[in-house]
């Protein structure tokens, strides 16, 4: 396999201080492997830190597993203060808490695009769930709903949990605990109290691999049920 060095590339601050704490000391990062960056590697095996959309690097992760472990890390901001910057990016103008706040459950935004990698044996998952700090300047580039202002950089402030998803069989715990037998998208979205919408991204990521079937239909809605591996 063709593995060369080509140096640091362009990364947010988030991404750099997660590698950072990913690397154990015979790391070696930015790596070209047959054809594609890789973030790390170390013991024989892949770190890829994705802090964007898994659509985006979908072809790059299947072609990796096919002779690497690869494990792919991925930052959830359970807490984000944002910072706002003046137009020169000098003077802080403002700090604030954001009111969103993210969950192990919002990996199925992500996993929706990857549902057939997921059950590839080198693969694995892991979630961070993290206190950031989201980055912003006054610059009247941004978007209309931030009013101009532009997001410019994301930082790590603390890592509150690190989820593994080493097995198959793991994903199910993206279900809540006290749910029956068998269920629908809106008996799961009442016990989870999420979005319908949510609830239909984790029951269709979780049909495609394989651990649930639908075993009827309730009115217009389909009745799911594990499938016991």
């Amino acid at each position: 396999m063709l593995i060369t060095n080509i140096g640091l590339m362009r990364e947010s601050s988030l991404h750099a201080e997660l590698k950072r704490l990913y690397s154990n000391t015979n790391a070696k990062h930015e790596l070209n492997v047959c054809g594609f960056i890789v973030d790390i590697i170390q013991d024989d095996s892949i770190i890829e830190i994705q802090t964007g959309s898994f659509s985006k690097i979908k072809n790059k992760l299947s072609s990796l597993l096919q002779d690497y472990k690869v494990k792919l890390v991925y930052p959830i901001a359970y807490e984000k203060t944002l910072v706002v910057y003046d137009y020169k990016k000098e003077t802080i103008l403002y700090k604030r808490r954001s009111p969103k706040r993210g969950g192990l459950i919002d990996i199925v935004d992500e996993i929706i695009h990857i549902t057939k990698l997921v059950t590839h044996p080198n693969f694995s998952l892991e979630v961070a769930l993290t206190k950031e700090e989201e980055i912003r300047t006054a610059d009247g580039k941004g978007s209309w709903r931030r009013r101009g202002v532009s997001i410019i950089d994301r930082k790590l402030v603390d890592v509150i949990d690190r989820i593994e998803f080493l097995h198959i069989q793991d994903y199910l715990r993206l279900l809540p605990n006290n749910f029956q037998s068998s269920f629908t998208n809106r008996s799961i979205s009442d016990i989870m109290n999420k979005s319908i919408r949510k609830v239909q991204k984790l029951t269709y990521s979780l049909k495609q691999m394989g651990l649930l079937q639908v075993v009827g239909k309730q009115g217009n809605a389909h009745v799911f049920k594990i499938v016991n591996c």
